[in-house]
């Protein structure tokens, strides 16, 4: 499993293969990573441009037309599933995205809160009982919402 954990298969996708010369089968919604799409990309551009070359090679000195129709069908099955890589791709990019906001957001709001809670530790040991009171009444006064449950007790965060 990788860092960021399963991202959902991209829907219209599953079961589709990318056969990569090699001979492996690479299921579209087992791509971990969008890193991992991409190299997986650039493999599949490098079998597209070689097939290519083959057939080019092939036109000029003539050839099988077994070997020309197994050719031409592999690359147009290589052709076909590229844009679903992409697809693929880009589903990830944005979940990996979205993560990484998402844990930025909540160290700044962690943060935040830490430096709020500090505060009102200093406000509590710098001022008397009654006026840490009195300021907590203040702010239910002002945000009632925040409030729902009362004033902590004792004025304490």
């Amino acid at each position: 499993m990788n860092a960021i954990g399963r991202i959902p298969p991209t829907r219209g996708l599953v079961g589709i293969d990318v056969l990569l010369i090699e001979g492996r089968v690479i299921h579209l919604d087992d791509i971990p990573t969008a890193e991992e799409g991409r190299q997986l990309l650039a493999v599949l551009d490098g079998e597209i441009a070689r097939i290519e070359d083959q057939l080019s090679v092939a036109d000029l000195r003539g050839g099988d037309p077994e070997w020309r129709r197994r050719a031409t069908t592999a690359h147009k099955r290589k052709r076909r599933i590229r844009p679903r890589l992409q697809e693929r791709i880009g589903t990830l990019r944005r979940a990996e995205r979205d993560q990484a906001h998402a844990a930025d957001t909540l160290a700044a709001t962690s943060a935040k809160d830490g430096r709020r809670r500090a505060f009102i530790l200093a406000a509590q040991q710098l001022l008397s009982h009654e006026v840490v009171t009195e300021v907590w009444a203040r702010a239910a006064e002002l945000k009632p919402d925040l409030f729902m449950d009362g004033v902590p007790e004792g004025g304490r965060a």
